[in-house]
Formats: C-alpha cells, structure tokens, sequence
C-alpha cells in the first residue's frame, strides 16, 4: 500500500507510462538517439518516452518509490522558470543573465545556487508542492555539478503510516551529476544550451540500506553527449 499523498504516488506509478524491462544492474543503458549513457539497478523497469527535452528518460522501482531518470531543461527556459516562481504580484523578478549559450554551469549560476534552482526545477515538474533541499552541491573537476537533496514527501496518512511503520515522515534521498549540455530548439534551427542531469532517489529508508550505493552509482555513471557516443560505441 503506497502512503504517499495521490498527485505524487499516481507520478510513480508505473502505470503513468508503458513499462519494459531495463537492464539488470551494472548494464550499460544507451538512450535510443544516443544521447546519453547510464546503469540503473537490477530490477527496475523503464518507461518508453520519446521527449527532446524536460524528462527523457525515467526507470523505477515504483512500488518503492525508487527512481533514475534523466533531465535536459534549455538555460533560458529553466532561468525563466525560475524567475516567474519567484515573482510577487505586480513584482516580477527579473531572469538572470546567464545568457542563452553559456560555455560552463558556472556561467549560469555557482553551484549551490545552480543546485537550489535546479531542485525547485524538478519540485516543479513532479509537482505536489515538494520543497527539495540541497544537502550537497560539488563541482567534480570534469566539467560536472554533483549534488545531493533531501525531500519530504506528502502523507495522506500520517497515523497509518506510523501504526505500520513506527514513522509518521517520508524523506526522500536523491543523488544527483549535472553536466551542460544542448537539445534541440522548438523553434527549429540550432540546438540550445540546456542543463542535463540524472537523478538516482528512494525513500531514505532504502537509501540506508542497499538502494543508496546503487543509486549514487547509476547518478555518477551518467554520461552525455561526446561520453555517451563512447560508450555506445564501446559496447558495440
């Protein structure tokens, strides 16, 4: 039986997309266009998405509430996203000037700042009313963000959940690796700048116990780009 609160428990639901089987764990999984590369553990089921941007990929142990998926958001959307979240009626706030092709994250943002945008970003798009916080948020030397959140996920019974399971909070871990990346522009014509990350999350629970090594392993084995094509072309 799933306490999570209906919006965000029908999100994870696996009935919310077509399942097949991803592969077991430590199998290299290459999204179709070749765009990225990650692993996911042994036993979760991916969904089949055809998106160019927002979520392209998501797998999950559901049931669990254990997710991998992967998110490409254009700079100037994100930012906009952004600065209309902050905005006060008759005080809009003003998006930042990152610019529509930046060379680094850095230029969009420093990295707790990048992070706590890109956490409300994906509250966001699960909706919900979920309020992420960055536990962590570290430049890995490779060009790459790697951050850490913690959520605290709706309860649509806090007394059942406590009568079956001694708490009455759900917290969600999540690891995170953001690279800079380019999708292709709706309008047509060249592809724009966008922030691509994976994201590896489960109940905090799971996270302890043997999900939270598996989880930081698919997030760190992600790749885009120039790394996923070798890696396409390793397998082959």
């Amino acid at each position: 039986r799933s306490f999570l609160a209906a919006p965000l428990a029908a999100a994870l639901s696996p009935a919310a997309a077509p399942a097949a089987p991803a592969p077991a764990s430590g199998a290299l999984v290459i999204d179709g266009a070749s765009r990225f590369s990650l692993t996911v553990p042994r036993g979760f089921v991916a969904s089949k998405r055809s998106a160019s941007q927002g979520t392209l990929y998501v797998a999950g142990d559901f049931p669990r509430a254990a997710v991998v998926s992967v998110t490409a958001w254009p700079v100037s959307e994100l930012l906009a996203a952004e600065a209309a979240a902050r905005s006060l009626p008759g005080l809009p706030a003003v998006a930042s000037g990152a610019g529509a092709s930046p060379a680094a994250l850095a230029d969009i943002a420093p990295p707790e700042e990048l992070a706590r945008i890109l956490a409300r970003a994906r509250d966001r798009e699960q909706g919900g009313g979920l309020s992420s916080e960055v536990t962590a948020a570290t430049p890995d030397g490779a060009g790459r963000l790697v951050l850490s959140l913690s959520t605290e996920l709706p309860v649509a019974n806090p007394d059942e959940l406590e009568r079956q399971r001694g708490i009455r909070r759900l917290v969600r871990r999540t690891a995170g690796a953001v690279t800079l990346g380019s999708v292709p522009s709706p309008a047509g014509g060249a592809p724009v700048a966008a922030v691509v990350a994976a994201w590896a999350s489960c109940l905090a629970e799971d996270w302890d116990g043997q999900l939270g090594p598996q989880l930081r392993d698919a997030a760190d084995s992600f790749r885009w780009g120039e790394p996923a094509a070798a890696a396409v072309a390793s397998s082959n």
